[in-house]
């Protein structure tokens, strides 16, 4: 059994951790979707007319999906279709696996297609395909059922909206060969989201700033330099239309946004080198409270580099202009760090990036 494999401990931690989350007061559909959609087992691709490039995640559901012969197959043969002018729909390649269309064309040559696949409670039933699934990707199959029952896995009325909101998603599914570096996934952000050109670099030097105020080691302060220039690398996933959108986003378009800090954490899982700047990329947008996304941590369970960088983040952003509100003084971002120490953000590195900044102005330039 591979070693990237939960155990039944974890599988009963996870279940419970969901059910929690299931009782939480106030939640949207739309956010308890975005979390179905999270635990889909979402296998993301771009499909060519050859062949499929697929993501880097190393989840147990992606594992599943991705190794097994008889699914690609079927993605593949799926995939060709659209490629070749089939209707976009979603559709179910083999029993308890549904393939959902992913964005719109986007390349030249309109070949390009982005899909994901979605693991279903209905796989792990008597009609379902798990046992030829978990044959071909060389898993435990009764692991992976005893989790796909417990777990509160995507049933099947809830495939149309997940197939809709995955729909707002862009395609993005970098191979090893492709990712030069840091500066090369830093410029396709860029040059994907207008809106967020610069913020990456002044982030990441907050971020390194605050690290070093708060005494921090050498290495500490390159890692929060990394997570503060890729926190935002999952936007490449987000059409610019919702991200540039001038008024309010409706809650499908916010669950899509909100799923940023995953996609952006499934793009660089592998990548040599980035390995300490992940859990800053995928937790930034946690909160002191719990209140925060995706995985509603909170206090000193939220990673420290991304416990900075929720700091640096967020004074930049409220700094800068947006398509749906004006920049904020200095004075009034402070402000906003201040009233959110204990709440949003920590409260000891609140205190000492509010220090930094009445000491060091300039940092806030």
């Amino acid at each position: 059994m591979r070693s990237n494999l939960p155990t039944r401990a974890d599988a009963e931690v996870l279940s419970s951790q969901t059910e929690s989350n299931s009782n939480l007061t106030g939640t949207s559909r739309f956010d308890r979707l975005a979390r179905r959609l999270r635990r889909a087992g979402l296998v993301w691709a771009q499909a060519e007319p050859s062949h499929l490039r697929w993501s880097l995640s190393g989840d147990f559901l992606t594992t599943l999906v991705a190794e097994s012969p008889w699914i690609r197959r079927r993605v593949d043969e799926i995939s060709q279709g659209w490629i070749h002018g089939a209707p976009v729909t979603h559709v179910e390649a083999i029993p308890g696996c549904w393939v959902l269309p992913s964005g719109t064309r986007d390349r030249c040559d309109g070949a390009a297609r982005g899909i994901a696949v979605a693991v279903t409670r209905q796989a792990a039933g008597p009609r379902g395909s798990l046992r030829a699934l978990c044959q071909g990707a060389g898993l435990d199959h009764d692991l992976i059922r005893d989790m796909l029952v417990r777990d509160s896995v995507i049933s099947l009325h809830e495939i149309p909206r997940l197939a809709a909101m995955v729909r707002l998603l862009k395609p993005v599914a970098l191979r090893r060969s492709q990712v030069a570096g840091v500066e090369t996934l830093l410029r396709a952000v860029e040059t994907a989201h207008r809106t967020v050109r610069g913020h990456s670099e002044r982030t990441a030097r907050l971020a390194q700033r605050l690290a070093e105020a708060a005494g921090l080691s050498p290495k500490d302060l390159e890692t929060a330099r990394l997570a503060g220039l890729l926190h935002d690398v999952g936007k490449l996933g987000v059409p610019e239309s919702v991200i540039r959108k001038p008024g309010a986003l409706t809650a499908e378009e916010r669950s899509v946004v909100n799923l940023h800090p995953e996609l952006g954490h499934r793009m660089l899982q592998g990548v040599r080198g980035l390995e300490h700047a992940l859990p800053g990329v995928l937790w930034h947008h946690e909160r002191w409270d719990g209140a925060g996304y995706p995985h509603r941590l909170s206090g000193e369970a939220i990673p420290r580099v991304a416990r900075i960088l929720s700091i640096a983040d967020s004074f930049d952003a409220m700094r800068s202009e947006r398509p749906y509100r004006r920049a904020l003084t200095n004075q009034q971002a402070m402000q906003e760090i201040r009233e959110g120490a204990g709440r949003q953000f920590d409260p000891r590195l609140a205190r000492t990036f509010l220090q930094l900044i009445e000491r060091e102005p300039s940092m806030a330039a």
